[in-house]
């Protein structure tokens, strides 16, 4: 515009006539003037037509310009990409037929159908029609719909395309919040998890590589829940996958052998089924795999053996899993760990593990293997973990000898036959863990083995050993388990017992142990689980020594010849689950401080000469599901309350699962009790509480505590740790 109105308004003014000049002229002269405000206003229509033209002119000549720029900028993107320039930037007239526009889902639709299944992300309800929503409405980075792979933008356009579809598929709503579909994909992370591989850390979420592609995605215990989507595939720069302790279901897609990059796969803890995939054996830069406790079957595949890369190996827990160790994978001399423990494996242990120069750790727990320990195992010097437990393995255990680093040693409930002498596993100072319980070992406890420094467990029960007790070393700060029940150890506890300063399990029961219970026991603080039962005690009473330990969990006297009152202080130890006092010459009421045992689980006081009524104190204790009383003189259920008032009251007696005896049965019956389980003939066996003992042993590869209580099918008791 050359002049605004303002400026063409003065100026028509400035050639109107003044009032002066309008009456200086005669009338004549009027129409003459008229005629030239005629031609004034003319002029003036004629000005303001020019502008107007001039106007459109400019607006059309910035329109061919911008648009030209754009074109020429497209074209020049599309001479980078290998497109062919357009006719106009070569010279020749635009097509002059406009083009209908595409919409931006119709694009993406178009985009995604050559990476994803077209039909996935046109179905309503589906993970991939999800992702598309997301990418074309609510992303908030409002990417670019790419037209190919090759252009700009492409990659991280699929790359969170993918993302969504893992997050929609596999239950992303009830993940813990990390940011995920908000921002930049490289920041779905929050920087407080140390991942499963020994080397590298990876925070929980996603993380990206220095060209900002996803490197790793870590959703350990998250909640996933699912399948995995073929999508996983399109996640080529992926070095880390780690989903474990998740309910992932099904098989592993074949889409996976697209990541080729990828280090660590952990996908343990979760449901997926199938045979190992043998897709597996062309992810070459494999370094840690891991599956296990999955419901995979089959054998393992000979494919694995191309992962010359790999250092873990772990199928543990699949249960399925059977047939031979491949003798394929003795090419894999990286190993440093093997795990294929809780499967169906038979056969003798391969000849060619012994010579993998990195192995540290072998466990082969609970499987079929038959044989002896194979001697090229003595070439393994620098195995630290070797787990041989709960198989069908025979021969001695002098191969282990040579294996001086070992720290875990679990080869129990096998049928090794070993003589125990000054020279067992003498040269395995490092020990933290010796379990050889349930094999066929003979001879005397070797006293060297309380001499190493670090043991922390010795479980060497239900063997053959003889002899005595040796004395215990003096301010033993490490041994923390001690379990050699169900031999013939003879002789009497040492007073030295009290050295073992940190000790908190004792199990010296089913032996042939004679004497006093000595009262060193007493100064044995840290004491929570003690298990004395069925051994040749002199008779007395329950020593008051014992009340000094005040952290017990579990106390077992029975069959130690114990006679007299149950002394009041028992209700000062708060943290029993389980007291048997079963098959003693206990006499007097059941004392109503037991009452103050609000943690009892288990109480056996049957076959003793136990008079008056149960107290009634007892009546809500809040976890007493075990309750035996038969073969007494008992004659009632509490003090001043009724057998239904009881029955009535208490949480747990007489419900499903509950074991509640007592002598209720017989013409005669001593005491009426209608919420008892079992009802006994006055001085008939009726249960004699083996069941309640069967479950003494731990499962080491799972930590030292007792994690449940298992005394028969239908009883089965879960506790937590601590």
């Amino acid at each position: 515009m050359l002049y605004d109105n303002g400026e063409e308004g003065e100026r028509v003014h400035d050639q109107l006539p003044t009032v002066e000049q309008i009456h200086s002229k005669s009338k004549r002269d009027l129409k003459n003037v008229g005629s030239y405000i005629d031609s004034i206003r003319r002029k003036r229509k004629t000005y303001f037509l020019i502008a107007g033209v001039i106007i459109v002119v400019l607006v059309l000549s910035i329109s061919i310009g911008v648009s030209t720029s754009r074109k020429r900028s497209e074209n020049r993107k599309g001479s980078k990409n290998g497109n062919e320039e357009s006719s106009f930037e070569n010279g020749n007239p635009p097509d002059p037929t406009p083009q209908p526009t595409k919409s931006r889902d119709q694009l993406a639709i178009e985009f995604l159908g050559t990476v994803s299944s077209t039909s996935s992300l046109l179905e309503v309800g589906s993970s991939q029609h999800y992702a598309l929503e997301w990418i074309v409405e609510n992303d908030n980075l409002a990417l670019k719909v790419p037209e190919s792979m090759e252009d700009d933008g492409a990659a991280q356009f699929v790359s969170r395309y993918a993302l969504a579809v893992l997050y929609y598929e596999l239950n992303g709503l009830a993940w813990d919040e990390v940011g995920f579909l908000s921002g930049e994909e490289c920041l779905w992370n929050r920087d407080n998890f140390t991942g499963t591989s020994s080397t590298t850390e990876y925070p929980i979420g996603v993380t990206c590589n220095q060209q900002f592609e996803p490197r790793s995605f870590n959703f350990p215990f998250n909640n996933l829940r699912g399948s995995l989507p073929l999508e996983i595939g399109l996640l080529t720069k992926l070095e880390f996958l780690g989903l474990g302790g998740n309910q992932i279901r099904g098989p592993l897609p074949s889409q996976v052998t697209n990541l080729s990059r990828l280090s660590t796969l952990d996908l343990y803890g979760n449901m997926m089924t199938g045979t190992i995939p043998t897709l597996l054996g062309s992810l070459s830069n494999l370094t840690w795999l891991s599956m296990s406790y999955n419901k995979l079957q089959g054998a393992i595949p000979d494919e694995l053996g191309s992962l010359s890369m790999l250092k873990l190996l772990n199928f543990a827990g699949c249960s399925g899993l059977n047939g031979i160790i491949p003798g394929a994978l003795s090419t894999l001399t990286n190993l440093e760990s093997i795990d294929l423990s809780y499967n169906q494996l038979e056969g003798p242990i391969p000849e060619w593990i012994g010579f993998l120069p990195n192995l540290t750790r072998l466990r082969l727990s609970n499987n079929r293997f038959s044989s002896s320990i194979p001697d090229s195992l003595s070439n393994a010097t620098q195995l630290r973990s070797l787990f041989l437990d709960d198989n069908s393995m025979t021969g001695d255990l002098n191969v282990i000898e040579s294996l001086v680093d070992l720290e875990l040693l679990l080869i129990e409930d096998n049928s090794f036959e070993q003589s125990l002498d000054s020279s067992f596993l003498a040269s395995l100072d490092k020990l933290r863990i010796l379990d050889a319980s349930n094999n066929e070992l003979k001879g005397s406890l070797p006293s060297h083995l309380f001499q190493i420094d670090g043991l922390q467990v010795l479980d060497l029960h239900g063997n053959q050993i003889e002899g005595n007790l040796p004395e215990f070393p003096q301010n033993n700060s490490a041994l923390l388990y001690l379990s050699l029940y169900e031999n013939s150890i003879k002789g009497s506890i040492p007073l030295s017992i009290s050295n073992l300063k940190v000790l908190s399990h004792l199990d010296l029961s089913t032996n042939k142990l004679t004497g006093v219970l000595p009262a060193s026991i007493g100064d044995t603080t840290t004491l929570t689980y003690l298990f004395l039962a069925s051994n040749e005690f002199d008779a007395g009473p329950i020593p008051d020594h014992l009340k000094n330990l005040v952290n017990l969990r579990e106390l077992s006297l029975k069959r130690t010849a114990r006679y007299g009152n149950i002394p009041n202080w028992i209700g000062d130890l708060r943290f029993l689950l389980l007291l048997d006092l079963d098959d003693n010459n206990l006499m007097g009421p059941i004392p109503p401080e037991m009452g103050s045992l609000y943690g009892l689980n288990f109480l056996l006081l049957n076959r003793n000469q136990l008079t008056g009524t149960v107290p009634l104190a007892m009546h809500i204790l809040p976890q007493l599901k075990i309750l035996l009383l038969d073969n007494n003189d008992i004659t009632g259920l509490g003090q001043g309350a009724s057998s239904s008032g009881f029955c009535d009251v208490t949480p747990y007696l007489g419900k499903v699962g509950s074991v509640f005896t007592s002598d209720c049965n017989g013409t005669l019956p001593e005491i009426e009790c209608p919420c008892c389980t079992e009802c006994c003939e006055n001085g008939s066996l009726c249960n004699d509480g083996s069941d309640f003992l069967a479950n003494h042993d731990l499962i080491w590869e799972h930590g030292y505590d007792r994690l449940k209580y298992v005394f028969n099918d239908e009883t089965v008791y879960v506790r937590g740790q601590g």
